[in-house]
């Protein structure tokens, strides 16, 4: 499996060489062990890529017109991020990877090496609410492209075939009555295709869904969450006694959920990158707040409340610089409340509050950061295990007279943010909740700041 992006951008220099020699042992490259594990260890400590979504999609906290900015194929083509062993995750619901399968076959009756190169493309596409006609199945589907390039000898005998099928193994997060070989399957009818090489390169395209079963979205279930963890693999037949071995893909992540508190109750995304809200310091409707951030993180010290030593998170994807939601609707008002009453207080009533900037206009309000809507807010919930210490993470935030307008269109785009990504609240205050549910910190968030 070759993933070198240079070589993936330019099959022929893979082509020519397995053409002239049967192998790539001039490229540097052996054989594939067979049934080679192509998996990749979870755990707390791995460091996922983040991807920004400009939060003018979220205009005034409504729903956006399209949620899902799929990937295109020429968009996945072009980039380099597909040859990744996780693929390119543009954003939760837009998925793609990259690769070649160069191929020989030794004829021991002949002595002839025949060779061809797959061109494999895979876009996957996450989905918002349930499967149609089920209305407790979260699903999402892919599209695999598998171009045959520069096929010779027994690659053009019609009995020479290929079959791609997709594999999941899943597991849900918390017990919700199901069993754990549902919480993500494939589709039966859609689980394998098998063409010849010659069928292959006449229709390339073949069409997947992968499956997970979930309850009527209840507080009682949760959030239901069904871990995915997906790969395709290959099997190759052959006329006479020689078969080349099963080929895999690298894996990918789906993430399954019936939350009841989102607007949409159900759906799936691809789990293997942070979500962000990007917020523009040139966006007419959000450029006050957007500049309040981003002086505020490049000097959190000379912030308001003063403090030496302060440190304002959300500014990347990584675990230790990350933000993590709070749900009112799953009960966790006091913490929004507590964190809005203590940015307010220093907001309002603390000496020697800096007045608002010209720039802000007439009709200003107490913006906070980070955001009241957040464990990371004013009060102190930082540290997860539900102890409530305001003194360890005192003024450890920052707040700013902004314009009100600004302001508020920030929360509104933040909140649709949340439901439209599907950004869930894992109970980090209550330690064995929150280990369940996200026991490798993927359930964060972070607000790139652009121009």
């Amino acid at each position: 499996m070759i993933t070198d992006p240079d070589l993936v951008n330019n099959p022929t220099k893979v082509t020519e060489v397995l053409k002239r020699d049967g192998n790539l042992d001039a490229l540097g490259l052996r054989p594939d062990p067979e049934n080679v594990d192509r998996s990749t260890r979870r755990t707390a400590a791995t460091e996922d890529p983040g991807y920004g979504v400009d939060s003018a999609q979220f205009d005034r906290g409504a729903k956006p017109e399209n949620p899902y900015q799929y990937i295109e194929y020429p968009d996945c083509r072009a980039n380099d991020d597909a040859a990744r062993p996780i693929g390119w995750i543009k954003n939760r619901f837009s998925y793609c990877q990259k690769f070649l399968f160069p191929i020989s076959y030794y004829d021991v009756t002949t002595g002839l090496t025949s060779t061809a190169t797959i061109q494999n493309t895979i876009i996957g596409y996450g989905k918002i609410g349930p499967y149609p006609g089920n209305p407790t199945r979260r699903f999402a589907d892919f599209r695999f492209t598998a171009q045959v390039l520069e096929p010779n000898g027994i690659f053009l005998d019609p009995r020479s075939e290929m079959e791609i099928a997709v594999k999941c193994a899943g597991e849900y997060r918390v017990d919700i009555g199901i069993d754990n070989d549902r919480a993500c399957y494939p589709n039966s009818a859609l689980e394998r295709h098998d063409k010849s090489f010659i069928g292959w390169g006449l229709d390339p395209q073949a069409h997947y869904e992968l499956f997970s079963e979930g309850q009527t979205p209840s507080v009682q279930y949760g959030e239901q969450l069904a871990q995915g963890v997906f790969h395709f693999e290959y099997d190759f037949d052959f006329p006479g006694v020689n078969t080349d071995p099963t080929k895999k893909t690298y894996e990918g992540g789906l993430r399954f959920d019936s939350a009841y508190y989102l607007w949409d109750k159900q759906g799936s995304i691809f789990d293997r990158a942070v979500p962000g809200i990007a917020y523009s310091k040139s966006d007419p409707k959000v450029a006050r707040h957007a500049v309040f951030v981003d002086e505020a993180r490049a000097n959190p010290g000379a912030s308001w409340p003063p403090k030496a030593g302060k440190r304002l998170l959300g500014g990347s994807p990584l675990h230790a610089d990350s933000l993590h939601r709070v749900a009112v609707a799953k009960g966790h008002d006091i913490i929004r409340d507590r964190n809005r009453a203590t940015a307010r207080d220093v907001c309002y009533t603390r000496p020697n509050m800096p007045p608002a900037l010209p720039e802000e206009g007439p009709d200003v309000d107490c913006d906070e950061y980070s955001y009241a809507t957040t464990y990371e807010g004013a009060a102190g919930w930082r540290d997860p295990g539900g102890v409530f210490d305001p003194n360890k993470y005192r003024d450890e935030f920052a707040v700013r007279l902004v314009n009100r307008s600004h302001n508020q269109e920030a929360g509104n785009r933040l909140n649709s943010f949340y439901q439209t990504h599907r950004i869930l609240d894992v109970d980090r205050l209550i330690p064995p909740w929150n280990q369940e549910l996200d026991p490798n910190d993927q359930e964060r968030f972070w607000v790139p700041i652009t121009p």
